[in-house]
This record gives structure tokens, sequence and C-alpha cells, in this order.
């Protein structure tokens, strides 16, 4: 892609935003940036396009930016249909993401990895794994930077976990091995059904050709049948395999060459948990495509415990265990959360309503959770769809929602966050959500009144 002297507009200050017009800075193009927030909002991004040349736009996204445009680069999180966008499309100027731009510019290998559920575990276990052995290695999503963080960088290869937002701008994205972990519903408020959604995530596949790799869960019906360009590998915890990873009497076994290769017990992997097991077998299943050692794979495995807010242990008072799960921001992630967990569980839960049907909640929340703490814009949509009055309470901010928990909960009972919701109407991302949980976590008295 020829960048140096081309009128470029990045649409969006998050974190893509910012990286993308940082990288088109160093390209040569004649960047702006603009954001529908004011200036006060986005201190953290101006710091970081500080002394560069680029000009800056905020609070809202006047049309007049497009005179004379070349490109638009769109931030993953900013709406398609908003006005710019629209009026963009009509004149016909190229409206690429953050993700393509990225990958236009990378010559090293791609290992992706999207899903509903557990993708930045997967590609952070990956990367671990592959640092074990050597390799120069950049992990790219919401556990490190975005991908153009790393494209002036000196790597051999490239994980990056990708979103559906992201691969709805693709057209030459091509990972050598693209993994597909589960399909859930999410985003329902973004896509008008789960076979849109599906789409999008569909879209990692599209430029793979016969000597790459798509790696797929065999126990998620929508991962089988996708009939694709790449060699598929499956991975299952449910069934054994002609060929890929799977159980075979609580052993991971791999069965990719013809050879049957035992790689761990299942009770030394260090991450707890089905829905962890998938993402240990998926990064398995990676590793062994990039012939990664098994006494690398092994070690690692045993050694990982995990990530911030995905299942993340804060601290036990008096008997009582606080959990962190900011980032299950779906009913699918939540089940699975809950599926983990033997005893009472006190569930605190609630946000931003992304268009999901709360109701699959209702078994498993009837035979795990004592008392269910709803916070957020979607508190009242949750407790109806439920319908268990006698066990929901209401809290009005995570302070509040920690110690009517704590309150309440007897030794043994662990205390969950897990909100099924986006973070948008009271924090600014899930990270800021589980900081907040964990320190009024910290914050209790270690002895109850």
């Amino acid at each position: 892609m020829e960048l140096r002297g081309k009128k470029v507009l990045v649409v969006g200050m998050g974190r893509a935003g910012v990286a993308a017009a940082r990288l088109l800075e160093t390209k040569g193009a004649r960047v702006t940036i603009t954001d529908r927030k004011g200036k006060e909002e986005l201190k953290g991004a101006y710091r970081e396009l500080a002394g560069r040349g680029i000009e800056i736009e905020t609070a809202g996204h006047p049309l007049e930016l497009l005179e004379g445009r070349e490109l638009i680069v769109a931030s993953p999180g900013v709406p398609p249909n908003i006005p710019l966008l629209e009026r963009a499309e009509e004149k016909k100027i190229p409206i690429i993401g953050e993700l393509e731009l990225a990958s236009s510019l990378l010559k090293i290998p791609i290992i992706a990895v999207t899903g509903t559920n557990g993708k930045t575990t997967t590609a952070a276990l990956i990367g671990e794994i592959l640092k074990r052995e050597g390799k120069r290695v950049a992990v790219a999503g919401n556990i490190g930077s975005p991908l153009s963080s790393y494209v002036n960088g000196d790597y051999e290869l490239i994980v990056s976990e990708v979103s559906s937002f992201q691969l709805e701008r693709i057209e030459t994205f091509h990972p050598f091995i693209s993994i597909l972990l589960n399909i859930a519903p999410d985003h329902l408020d973004r896509y008008r059904n789960l076979d849109e959604y599906l789409r999008a995530k569909k879209r990692i596949f599209m430029n793979q050709e016969e000597d790459d790799f798509a790696i797929l869960n065999w126990d998620d019906p929508h991962c089988r049948t996708l009939s694709l360009e790449a060699k598929e590998i499956f991975f299952s915890q449910e069934e054994e395999l002609a060929e890929g990873v799977y159980l075979r009497e609580g052993r991971v076994v791999a069965n990719l060459t013809g050879r049957l290769q035992e790689i761990i017990g299942q009770g030394e992997i260090g991450i707890k948990g089905p829905h962890n097991l998938e993402n240990a077998l998926a990064a398995i299943a990676t590793c062994l495509i990039w012939k990664v050692r098994v006494a690398s794979i092994r070690r690692v495995l045993r050694e990982f415990k995990g990530i911030p807010h995905r299942m993340e242990f804060v601290r036990e008072i008096e008997g009582v265990r606080f959990i962190n799960d900011s980032k299950a921001t779906n009913v699918a992630a939540v089940m699975k959360s809950l599926a983990s967990f033997k005893g009472s569980i006190i569930l605190i839960a609630g946000g931003k309503d992304k268009g999901l049907d709360y109701s699959p909640l209702q078994p498993l929340v009837e035979e795990r959770v004592k008392v269910l703490i709803l916070l957020g814009e979607a508190r009242e949509k949750i407790a109806q769809a439920l319908s268990l009055p006698r066990r929901i309470e209401m809290a009005g901010d995570m302070r509040e929602a920690v110690a009517i928990a704590f309150s309440l909960a007897k030794k043994g009972d662990c205390v969950l966050l897990s909100p099924a919701c986006a973070s948008y109407d009271m924090f600014k991302n899930f990270e800021e959500r589980g900081e907040a949980f964990k320190e009024a976590v910290r914050n209790l008295k270690s002895v109850k009144l």
C-alpha cells in the first residue's frame, strides 16, 4: 500500500485509531484523525499523538473532513452507518479498518484468533509458548496493542486476536493460521441476527489458500461445515478425532501427522474450566503446526495462569473467594464461567445491553447462584428475563454491588463478577470495570461487622 503523501482520515480515537494514525504518519501520509468525543475525554489520545504532524478534529465528524481524502481508516468501534462513513461510500472513498492497514504493511506470518469467547487467552497462550520456543513474536489485541503498533518492529511472526468488527473492513488480510474458537450470540445491537454476526467472523478465512491452516472447534456446530480453502484442523474436548487435537481418557493427545502424540494431562493445565480447555486445545494445535516442541508446549501449559479480567482470582476473605471475570461480556461467556465453579455463587452482572437474550442463563442461575446482584442499564432487562425476584438485589455502582455480595456471603461462597454485558454505560472498557471490582474487594474489611 503506497501511503506517502496520501490524504488519510482516521475515524475514532480509541487505541486502534491512534495506533493507525501513528503508523500512517511514519509512512509519510497526511493524516487527520476525528472522534465524536470532546477533547477532555480524549486526553490520553492527545498525549499519544503529541509532537506528530497529525491534525485532530474532536466533538463530531463534520462531513467537510472528507474533502480531498484518498483513504479512510475506520476504527472497529465506529458504527458503519454514521453519516460520515455513509457519505464517504457515496463518494467512493476507500474505507478500510486498522487491521487491514496494518496487515497490508506486514511481511511476516500472522496467526489470527477469533471467536465469541476466549480470543485473548488463546492468543496470549500461543504467544507464551512461541516465546518459550525462542521465537521473536508479538501478541496484538486486548492483551497488548493494536496490530499497527508492531508493523515497524523486529518480529518473526505476530499472533493477533481479531473481532467481528475488525473483520468487517478487511480486503487482503491473509493469516497463515486462522482460529475460530466458538460462535455464540453477541453484539446483536450491531448485527441483525446471529447469521450476520457469523458471516463477519467467517471473513477471517476469506483470503486463505490451500497452504494455510484453519483451526476449528469440532464441538461447535457453526465450525464443522465451513468448506474452506485452507487445511482444516479440528480440536475437541468431547470426541476423539481421526485428525486433530482432542481428549482421550483425561489426556490431551494430537494426531496431525498420522502419529499420535500425548501432550499433557488435562489436570496439569494451569488455566481451569471447560472454556479454558477449549483455548488450550486450540493453542496446542496452532503450536504443533508451527513445529514447536511438545516439551515447550507442556511447560507453558503448566505454568500459564491466565490473564487479568478473565476468571481472575482477586482475594479470599473469611473463606469467601472473589473472582473478576469482567471480560465475560455475553451470555455464553457467563454460562461457561458459572459451569467452572463448584459450590454457591453470588453473581454480579449487568451493564450496557448488547441486544442479547439473557434467559439461557436461568438454568445455571437456578442451579448455582445463591444471589444475583445487578447493576447498570441492563439490570431490569436481566431481572425480567431470569424472573427470580427473591434472589435479586439491585446496586447503584460496583462498590455497592461488592458490599452487598460480601454482606450476604458465607464461608465457601464465591463472589463472581461476570457481567454478560458491555461496560460502556458506567466504565470506559471492561478493564476499568474489572479494576473497579478489584478495588472494591481490596477495600472490604477483613472482619464483617
